[in-house]
């Protein structure tokens, strides 16, 4: 699953227009001219930048980390790729793309130890990540998920679940739609994974596999 990643910095707000950009991509709406990063760390429920699919247009906007749950009891923050089109809790949501520059994850603790160990998993080479996900307009204001697949490369080693990674050619096939959800599955982004060396028990909310 994947419950905290990285907070966006100035410079990478101004990155991800960049990429928006240099793929043909036009923002119809950002919130961003006056950015100021709060934690360093975003977690569920914090607001997030995303560039949210909305009819025909873009927008580079604040949203949610996390759907509301049905019996309001916490929030849902991950969505399976292989299991999407079954849910009705996802099925009919508009899409969008989380961008970050690494993502934490925790492993099972090996033996002797009492806690999972954090990871920091980012692009090998340095780039923004860009993870798949869903969205909709909330009780107060929008809200996205993120959508996952099963693991591969370094994070094999970590969890049994990853986001969902695009490349940067990737981005408007699976904004406009023309990148299909069955697809998602089969998407191919190794990344490198090291331990934080901060010992930590992940948790808080959960990914929807209840149905």
């Amino acid at each position: 699953m994947c419950g905290r990643y990285s907070a966006l910095t100035e410079d990478e707000i101004i990155q991800v227009r960049g990429i928006i950009k240099n793929i043909s991509l036009i923002l119809a709406r950002d919130e961003f001219d006056h950015y100021e990063a709060g934690r360093q760390e975003t977690a569920p429920t914090d607001l997030a930048p995303v560039v949210l699919s909305n009819g025909r247009e873009l927008e580079f906007v604040h949203a949610k980390f996390g759907f509301k749950r049905w019996d309001g009891k916490g929030v849902i923050i991950n969505a399976r790729s292989e299991t999407i089109q079954e849910k009705s809790m996802f099925k009919n949501q508009k899409r969008c793309v989380v961008p970050a520059s690494e993502y934490y994850e925790w492993k099972l603790p090996e033996e002797g130890l009492k806690k999972k160990i954090k990871h920091q998993v980012k692009d090998k080479q340095g780039n923004l990540l860009f993870m798949a996900g869903l969205w909709r307009d909330g009780e107060e204001r929008r809200e996205f998920v993120i959508i996952t697949k099963n693991p591969v490369g370094e994070v094999t080693d970590i969890h049994d679940r990853m986001p969902v990674m695009l490349r940067t050619d990737q981005i408007e096939p699976w904004l406009s739609g023309s990148l299909p959800i069955e697809a998602l599955a089969s998407l191919d982004y190794d990344c490198a994974a090291e331990p934080t060396n901060e010992p930590e028990q992940s948790g808080g909310s959960e990914q929807l596999t209840l149905f």
